[in-house]
């Protein structure tokens, strides 16, 4: 199947709220698209009733699907990249959206801007979609958007983001206990998340925080989780284990409910 500008227009429209933002395409690459006043960017592959897109808005790495069956919060797809084993993975939808966002999208970024056969599996009611794609390698476009968050696109061997909670081996001594961010209160948000990974001190504390993602994007969540864990997130190692801890990688998404 062959990448389209005005199909690449119709996902910015769904995951950009396109204002006219620029788009180009480079022959074999994704397409690309840019608002600089709005510090949006995304490279887009689209299909007859699928997208597939790696975005950066304000900061904000994501990976968002389009063309999946309607569903609302968070859901679980099945998720497949060239030869690798089918894993279920986390995303996330607005309230009736046939679109999804990653909630671990970093190494997926990179992985899915390599190229290769993608398949992804939706539930819908009873039953299951299943899409399947061979998206091209993105030669300059994935590697655009990763500069416009601030980030390197790593080569493969060198991948560092997780792709779902992890705390390596460690248990919690102690869970992180995030306070709601006024930012949503004023908006009148009802709830949220955000992803985030850590690096462990030898006291078990948890340091250089950073966030993987956040939803609602710019409520403050993600501000919200990185500072609790600093200060009351606690993990140690297993009974009976007298392996170091320190610099140890997790991550864990934290959850937000007004009230």
């Amino acid at each position: 199947m062959n990448t389209g500008r005005t199909g690449v227009y119709a996902l910015l429209a769904i995951v950009l709220l396109a204002n006219g933002p620029s788009v180009a395409q480079d022959d074999g690459d994704w397409d690309f698209g840019e608002d600089p006043a709005r510090r949006l960017s995304i490279a887009a592959v689209t299909f007859p009733n699928f997208g597939v897109a790696v975005r950066c808005m304000d900061g904000s790495l994501s990976v968002v699907l389009s063309g999946l069956p309607v569903a609302s919060g968070e859901r679980t797809l099945g998720y497949r990249m060239g030869g690798r084993a089918e894993i279920e993975s986390r995303w996330i939808s607005g309230h009736d959206s046939n679109s999804a966002f990653a909630i671990w999208p970093r190494s997926m970024a990179a992985e899915l801007g390599r190229g290769g056969r993608l398949s992804v599996t939706a539930p819908d009611g009873e039953a299951s979609r299943r899409f399947v794609v061979d998206l091209p390698r993105s030669a300059a476009s994935v590697e655009r958007v990763f500069q416009a968050c601030g980030r390197e696109l790593e080569p493969s061997e060198r991948d560092a983001a997780p792709t779902g909670e992890e705390l390596g081996g460690l248990i919690w001594r102690k869970v992180s206990r995030a306070e709601y961010p006024e930012r949503a209160v004023s908006r009148n948000i009802g709830g949220g998340l955000a992803a985030i990974t850590c690096h462990v001190r030898a006291s078990g504390g948890l340091t250089d925080c950073a966030v993987e993602s956040e939803f609602p994007e710019d409520a403050g969540f993600g501000r919200a989780a990185t500072s609790a864990a600093h200060r009351t997130a606690q993990v140690a190692a297993p009974r009976g284990s007298s392996e170091s801890i320190e610099g140890r990688r997790v991550s864990f998404v934290t959850r937000f409910r007004m009230g």
